[in-house]
């Protein structure tokens, strides 16, 4: 399987010190958390920047048309549009027209790398098919989030990337994608919060600060389940099992690319792999921040477009959603552009 073409909508970043400035982030946490900004999409649906990622991805490589995909997978992490309504429609009324497959796929922010797992087995499937396109697109600036201070330590972006995959030829292979859960950790995130009615439905914002702090006080009353070393662990399997299916090893990872999240957290996974902050996304993720599922996907964009990787290299992509997820991925690099059908890999 190979990446066709990469394409992204990323809008302008709104500066720590611009937030700071209008009482927005604190300044003690700037200076603490050594964030810089974070891309604010202002009114702009969620659905049309994944259309305008998608244009940018075709534009790129000019060989064909999203009307000619197999398969459509559209990953999201935030409400998307009206209720009842899925944003995979969107693109097919404005870009595919009908007949596609298409479907939203609901994994958090492993959400674009488990659609990579979902899309190969798909094409793989069927020597007939020949392409698919996983898009996911997230504006967080709605009044139930605060983007500034929904995860300390964190900010909270909006942004879009659509990836073509398909057989023979493109601009870097994927050699190795898995996926897994942590079910034990489904509390991780939830807040003590009843499932019905949803947040959504009554107004409750979304804080992963307090809900962090609720299920740090449930372990102390339960004297600890272990459950981050369970995550740790599952993280290290994953990758573990992601390198040695593409034939590689951690020497060979030219660059990593993680969630953009918080300082304390990269310290973390880097001392878990080995590797230094220079051999991360961190630098580009500061700037944008948080941007739900497409995080790794961005930082792939902007490394191959600044000559942070160059052919011949490789990614390894790291990510966790909330449920928990555990997910990885690695790619070989073969262009720093999309290529034509018949170009050498």
């Amino acid at each position: 399987m190979f990446v066709r073409s990469l394409g992204v909508h990323v809008p302008e970043s709104v500066s720590v010190e611009q937030a700071v400035a209008k009482g927005w982030y604190p300044a003690e946490e700037a200076e603490r958390f050594q964030q810089l900004g974070a891309a604010v999409a202002g009114d702009m649906p969620a659905p049309e920047m994944a259309r305008l990622a998608v244009l940018d991805a075709y534009d790129r490589w000019g060989e064909s048309s999203p009307r000619d995909l197999d398969l459509l997978l559209y990953p999201s992490v935030w409400h998307q549009g009206p209720n009842g309504w899925q944003p995979q429609h969107y693109l097919q009324q404005h870009l595919l027209g009908g007949g596609v497959p298409a479907f939203e796929i609901r994994s958090g922010c492993v959400g674009m790398i488990s659609s990579l797992e979902l899309a190969a087995s798909y094409l793989n499937s069927d020597a007939r098919r020949r392409t698919a396109m996983v898009v996911s697109s997230d504006n967080h600036g709605t009044p139930l989030v605060d983007r500034w201070r929904m995860t300390p330590g964190a900010l909270i972006g909006d942004a879009a990337a659509a990836l073509v995959l398909g057989k023979d030829y493109g601009l870097a292979e994927l050699l190795s994608v898995n996926v897994t859960v942590i079910p034990e950790a489904d509390a991780v995130n939830d807040g003590a919060y009843p499932l019905f009615p949803p947040d959504a439905t009554v107004g409750r914002g979304l804080s992963f600060g307090d809900r962090h702090e609720e299920f740090r006080q449930r372990l102390l009353k339960a004297q600890g389940t272990g459950i981050h070393l369970t995550i740790q662990k599952t993280m290290m399997q994953q990758v573990e099992q992601t390198l040695d299916e593409a034939g590689i090893g951690l020497g060979d990872i030219t660059r990593v690319a993680f969630p953009h999240g918080r300082r304390e957290d990269l310290e973390g996974q880097m001392s878990w792999l080995g590797i230094d902050e220079e051999q991360t996304t961190w630098d580009y993720g500061r700037r944008v921040g948080h941007c739900g599922a497409v995080d790794q996907f961005i930082a792939f964009e902007h490394l191959l477009a600044t000559g942070g990787l160059v052919p011949g290299d490789h990614l390894l992509m790291v990510g966790f959603g909330s449920g928990t997820s555990v997910a990885a991925a690695a790619f070989r690099i073969l262009a720093t552009a999309p290529v034509t059908e018949g170009s050498p890999a």
